[in-house]
């Protein structure tokens, strides 16, 4: 490789609107650099410093992250392996420009693979630089057309009680502190839905007010409306009269759900059953769709008709089917053999029961789930299933619909 010269430093005009940036750099030239430039290019660089993949992960995994992260692996010894562990806590809106010193083109395929939105081989020319830096922050087109995006997920009971709100609520809570992702759960019965209360929230009327005027969604709205349950972890839920129950449609979800995408790994939405076209239109626009059901026979009818319709209307979109044993057994509970049979595939988990467990955590507003015990490993298993792998973290990039769609 030939080396190349330390570039000249240009300056260009300052973008409206700062833009949060952080850089760990492996030299103090490279260093001096950013610190020079990306103040005059209009980018809010309050963070540049040397440092590793490693330090990175430990200084954001607690911690929002910038828009745009510049990282170097000049030093690293296995590249690939560390900027996967850095992706899987980046949040979809997080863009990563990776500088380097090997002019490698297999290197760079495998970066832009897992998603880096750029890669520079040092010392990096002022102009590649800024517009490296210009396509992370979007203020020039992306190389890419297809854009961020995290994935929808519809969960829907096939009939009242059968848990699915608890899969919503402790999915939600292990995608978030077990896999590190940054998730929104979404409670779409507005008038009776009960996210809220067993997190011990108090809902707002926010979520109602964005679905039944879409028009008005945007990040202040929809921030404002938005309850942290934990730092990944955040929920919309409204709590609406029950005499004037507003009405929404499937667009406004579809709306909303784009806003999202750009911000979060998993939108988790809580479909509201009573709304059945509603409810239909929502699991056929999801990523995936979530079907619970219990061991009682109208439950497994029930949810044979939907599994049926989401196959035939869409059938390259998963479907993971959820038994929750809801209740103490009873003599006439359908055995799981005759339901996989009947359902003509496999069951993906087997909640077990636990009413003790499950009364606790409700009493408390907290997950089940934070306790150790077989229920929480049956969540897990559902978790693991929707990032499309059996348990320990894989490969995947700051792109989601790169992997496991």
């Amino acid at each position: 490789m030939t080396v190349r010269n330390t570039p000249e430093i240009v300056t260009f005009p300052n973008a409206d609107g700062a833009v949060p940036t952080a850089a760990y750099v492996a030299d103090k030239e490279t260093e001096k650099q950013l610190k020079d430039l990306l103040p005059k290019w209009g980018y809010e660089a309050a963070h540049i410093r040397r440092g590793s993949l490693r330090e990175v992960i430990r200084d954001y995994g607690e911690k929002p992250m910038p828009t745009v992260l510049i990282v170097d692996i000049s030093k690293v010894a296995l590249p690939l392996s560390d900027l996967q562990a850095l992706a899987d806590i980046c949040p979809p809106r997080v863009n990563v420009v990776v500088l380097g010193t090997e002019d490698n083109v297999g290197l760079y395929r495998d970066l832009m693979e897992i998603g880096v939105t750029d890669y520079l081989v040092k010392p990096v020319p002022s102009d590649l630089l800024f517009r490296a830096v210009a396509r992370a922050s979007g203020r020039i087109a992306a190389r890419s057309p297809e854009p961020r995006a995290g994935k929808t997920v519809a969960v829907y009971g096939a009939r009242g009680g059968v848990g699915a709100t608890t899969a919503v609520l402790n999915t939600g809570w292990l995608l978030a502190n077990h896999h590190n992702r940054h998730v929104m759960l979404a409670d779409l019965n507005l008038t009776s839905g009960t996210l809220a209360l067993e997190l011990g929230l108090e809902p707002t009327p926010g979520l109602a007010g964005l679905l039944t005027d879409p028009d008005r969604i945007d990040t202040v709205f929809v921030d404002r409306a938005t309850l942290e349950v934990e730092e990944r972890l955040k929920l919309l839920a409204s709590d609406a009269d029950l005499a004037g129950a507003p009405a929404y449609d499937a667009g406004a979800v579809a709306q909303l759900m784009q806003h999202l995408r750009s911000r979060y790994h998993f939108i988790l939405q809580d479909v509201d059953r009573g709304k059945p076209d509603v409810a239909m239109a929502l699991l056929q626009n999801a990523d995936i769709r979530v079907l619970v059901m219990d061991q009682t026979l109208a439950s497994v009818r029930d949810g044979a008709r939907a599994l049926k319709t989401l196959k035939t209307e869409l059938p390259e979109k998963r479907i993971l089917l959820v038994l929750n044993q809801a209740r103490p057994r009873h003599g006439g509970d359908v055995p799981v053999e005759k339901i996989r049979r009947f359902m003509d595939r496999e069951i993906n988990v087997i909640i077990p029961f636990d009413k003790k467990k499950l009364a606790i955590a409700s009493l408390n507003g907290k997950p089940a789930a934070r306790e150790k015990a077989p229920i929480t490993e049956a969540y897990r298993r559902l978790a693991s299933n929707l990032i499309d792998q059996k348990e320990a973290p894989t490969r995947r990039g700051w792109f989601p619909g790169l992997r496991g769609r």
